[in-house]
């Protein structure tokens, strides 16, 4: 009934000169700029607004809004911005967007959005002139021009009038589309003719359809021209019916993060290595996910900067597994339980039965607790699992630096499910220090510490699965998650 209600849905929606793009989640932030730089926010902000900087598909820093950047001092950079850009509302950008943007992140207010959070060191900004800005940073920021691939500059007289909430569902930015319509289950865009960087198809709908089944007929009913998060078994599926598979790895890593501090086993070290010596790696990611990623070895995927390629990947090794557990005083095994939605990351239902399985092999319970994914979300910005264990990527957007993978799992945050004050100098040292080398032995010694501490049971670097209509040219996707929207076209 859900497909059939689904698919309905979709044929209503019908429109030509459309790009539809399917999602299971429209994006629990609304159009805010500054609540998220990941998904699901990502697929529909990336449409409306631009950021300071961008990474190119090569993974290099690239101008966006500025068109050059320079370091002033050890805490201020200045920023040249692009000329001749206008938002949605024919207001032209100017320095003072910028100004308003840094101004409210910096501020008490901005202390709730997420961004505040992935790029924190944000102190104050000033408009020099029209086109150029000063931002200082409450730290050196040797990696500014990363961070600046985070700040989408919102409309500020916009911004000033609606203020957070009413913003939010009256998004104004400068990107290739602006926002028609925000609907329950679809999001309506045009394209817009004075954007720097212009759509070539007319139209955008960006749609909720929970279930990867009636993602998936849609695609292939033409209804859908991109679906995301899919299961790797539906790519032959589409390449059968003509259309295009598209696998991508994020410079992310998945795993289940354990709640500590509470009472319990997971309290041990030894506990949690067993663990994570307990799971057939090799075989859920040849099995589940059609041998497309690797195992990870520490809480960053492979060309995040400051991953350590000499780290592996903990062995397979259920007898030792049983070993350590008995040592830590479980030798009967004990029971936990991870808490988590399911269909938002590849295959995930699966893989949870997987690793429950090889778990119970050596006397381990693990439960599994399915929560609906507005939930989940909201749990996981709050810190309100009920559980002992959830499943999270370990992101580094929008940096694409291992310090950022770092600070969810950190002291730094507010309510943290891992914390060792020990870690947070190291922390603040590798993100600060301006010698390359030194910086780079900084973050890699983070990523032995996390390793071997194992806050976590870490999987496979994250893997996403996306199918396209045979009439779409050009899609990508950068650093597993940027749709850039305005390179994209339909044939007749």
């Amino acid at each position: 009934m859900r497909l059939i209600l689904a698919l309905t849905l979709l044929a209503a929606l019908a429109r030509a000169d459309t790009l539809r793009v399917g999602i299971d989640l429209l994006p629990p932030s609304l159009g805010s700029p500054y609540r998220s730089a990941m998904p699901p926010t990502i697929w529909s902000t990336y449409a409306m607004f631009d950021s300071l900087t961008r990474f190119d598909r090569d993974g290099r820093i690239v101008p966006g809004l500025a068109v050059s950047w320079t370091k002033v001092d050890d805490l201020t950079w200045r920023f040249v911005l692009r000329e001749g850009v206008t938002f949605h509302n024919g207001a032209p950008f100017t320095a003072e967007a910028v100004e308003t943007a840094i101004t409210y992140l910096a501020s008490d207010d901005g202390a709730r959005e997420g961004l505040k959070r992935e790029a924190g060191i944000l102190k104050s900004a000033r408009a020099v002139d029209p086109l150029t800005v000063e931002i200082v940073t409450t730290e050196p920021a040797p990696q500014m021009e990363r961070y600046a691939t985070a700040i989408m500059p919102a409309e500020p007289d916009q911004w000033r009038r609606l203020g957070r909430d009413g913003y939010a569902r009256a998004p104004i930015g400068t990107g290739p589309y602006r926002l028609d319509s925000m609907e329950e289950n679809v999001w309506r865009f045009s394209a817009f003719d004075r954007a720097w960087r212009r759509a070539k198809i007319a139209n955008l709908e960006i749609l909720a359809v929970p279930d990867t089944s009636a993602r998936i007929a849609g695609l292939l009913a033409g209804r859908l021209d991109i679906v995301l998060s899919i299961n790797p078994d539906a790519l032959d599926i589409v390449a059968a019916a003509g259309g295009q598979g598209y696998v991508s790895t994020d410079p992310s890593v998945f795993g289940f993060s354990f709640i500590l501090g509470r009472p319990g086993p997971l309290n041990d070290v030894r506990v949690r290595r067993a663990l994570n010596m307990a799971v057939d790696r090799e075989r859920i990611i040849g099995a589940l996910l059609a041998g497309a990623t690797i195992p990870a070895t520490q809480p960053a995927a492979r060309h995040v900067l400051g991953q350590d390629p000499t780290i592996a990947p903990y062995p397979y090794d259920p007898a030792a597994a049983k070993r350590l557990l008995a040592e830590a005083g479980h030798p009967n095994g004990f029971t936990f339980t991870l808490e988590g939605a399911v269909g938002i990351d590849a295959n995930d239902a699966a893989v949870f039965q997987q690793v429950q399985n090889d778990l119970a092999a050596v006397g381990v319970t693990m439960k599994i607790k399915t929560i609906p994914g507005t939930q989940y979300f909201n749990a996981l910005l709050q810190t309100t699992f009920e559980g002992d264990a959830f499943p999270v990527d370990w992101p580094s957007w929008p940096t694409i630096d291992v310090t950022r993978s770092l600070l969810p799992h950190s002291c730094f945050r507010p309510v943290p499910w891992y914390c060792d004050p020990t870690v947070t100098p190291r922390l603040v040292a590798a993100r600060t220090e301006w010698d390359e080398a030194k910086a780079l032995d900084l973050r890699r010694e983070l990523m032995r510490h996390y390793h071997d501490q194992a806050p976590a049971l870490f999987l496979y670097e994250t893997v996403n699965f996306a199918a396209v209509s045979a009439k779409l040219r050009n899609f990508r996707m950068i650093n597993g998650s940027h749709i850039p929207y305005d390179e994209l076209e339909l044939a007749p």
